[in-house]
């Protein structure tokens, strides 16, 4: 066979390939509209399902809301979120009818979602150029957080107006990302919150409980994982040992960070952490109101006094007497203040009055239940809302400081 005829084929092959592509591509991208448009017009069906080719989607039409993550899915909270609406099925959430997708082209508009959300973890490296092009007041722009502002604190000028909802640890966002839950006795949910009303007078412990507190024989322990931190606190813990030292105490720190080993999921680490110590350092890793995580819940549902250290106001989170404040006795006068406690039961034992009224638990479920029940709360979901002052909001009092050296490109 002759060059030319074998090259002529050849380009014949290509032809057809590039042909067969272009209907391929036609063809999915018409399925993709079909189904749009099914979502958008069949308002008064339940589930349906669409199924043609590769695509298969189960919709509830009328009822379905969609969230698109805007940004990376990967970092919490949204690593919860999972894709679909399987998390929310997963959680037996009260609504389960939301769904989640990191695919902007879902729907041919960004404006047919109904929410739109955003990374705190990511956000300070989004410009105004990368936000989305259109927007619709029939949906809501969404600020998910887990960790704290002072870590990653956002000081663009366009964030302020920018979000609809925030959803964080903060007990004053409009949606709540839980951490803690403070139960009574007739296992009703109480707290954290802002006004927290603790009991004036506590009653007295039980002669089964003061058994086991008589019992321990060193003073703090702390489990950490993270050396350098923003708030410094292993700078405040290595005076706190020397200070320590004059009583003939110490501080045992377990993990990478110290030089005593035990996984802190282990139940053998929560035996030994209320057999044998009368503290435990619940430090933050930086400062930021209402930044009070699952770190509490290692000295309260373990027996042991939790010494705190952020920048919450812990009022909201325990009642008074139940608890040492690091930042703001000094390591100094904490010190003191460990060793006369301990030499003190009937001072020791006052700690833990809190146990006759409260109950406090981990949050039993990540917090999407909370973004889908306010996406079906017609009220608020319709109701205006917007963050005029976000970063001074979110900064708080560290704003000036974290936002001091940053260059808003909006406005150079």
């Amino acid at each position: 066979m002759k060059m030319d005829t074998i090259l002529k084929r050849f380009k014949i092959g290509l032809i057809y390939l590039a042909l067969l592509s272009i209907v391929y591509l036609y063809y999915t991208y018409y399925i993709r509209v079909l189904i749009y448009k099914h979502i958008l017009t069949h308002k008064e069906s339940a589930f349906k399902n669409i199924s043609e080719g590769n695509y298969s989607v189960s919709i509830e039409n009328n009822n379905m809301k969609y969230i698109l993550q805007w940004t990376s899915k990967s970092r919490p909270p949204f690593y919860h979120m999972g894709e679909g609406n399987s998390a929310f099925i997963e959680n037996k959430c009260k609504y389960t009818n939301c769904y989640v997708t990191d695919d902007r082209n879902y729907f041919p508009n960004e404006t047919d979602f109904d929410a739109i959300a955003f990374n705190g973890m990511d956000v300070s490296g989004i410009s105004p150029a990368q936000i989305p092009k259109l927007r619709s007041t029939k949906q809501k722009y969404v600020f998910g957080a887990m960790e704290s502002a002072d870590n990653f604190p956002l000081c663009a000028q366009y964030l302020d107006g920018f979000f609809n909802w925030t959803w964080t640890y903060r007990l004053d966002s409009d949606i709540r990302w839980e951490y803690i839950k403070i139960f009574d006795m007739n296992k009703t949910l109480v707290g954290p919150k802002i006004n927290m009303e603790w009991p004036a007078e506590m009653k007295p412990l039980n002669e089964e409980l003061k058994e086991k507190l008589s019992n321990k024989t060193k003073a703090v322990a702390w489990f950490v994982s993270h050396c350098v931190t923003k708030g410094k606190r292993e700078a405040y813990v290595k005076k706190l040992k020397k200070n320590l030292s004059k009583f003939g105490w110490t501080v045992d720190i377990y993990g990478k960070c110290g030089n005593l080993e035990c996984p802190r999921k282990d139940e053998k680490c929560k035996d030994l952490l209320e057999r044998n110590y009368y503290f435990y350092l619940s430090f933050e890793n930086s400062f930021a109101e209402d930044y009070v995580t699952e770190k509490l819940l290692n000295a309260l549902n373990n027996n042991v006094v939790p010494i705190v250290y952020g920048a919450a106001d812990y009022t909201r989170y325990l009642p008074n007497g139940s608890y040492l404040d690091a930042m703001i006795l000094g390591p100094t006068k904490l010190a003191t203040e460990i060793n006369d406690i301990i030499k003190n039961k009937t001072r020791y034992y006052d700690y833990f009055r809190w146990k006759n009224h409260f109950v406090y638990e981990q949050a039993d479920k990540p917090s999407v239940c909370n973004l889908c029940e306010w996406l079906n709360n017609e009220e608020k979901f319709n109701e205006f809302s917007v963050w005029n002052n976000f970063r001074t909001w979110w900064n708080g009092a560290r704003y000036k400081i974290n936002c001091a050296s940053f260059k808003d490109s909006a406005t150079n």
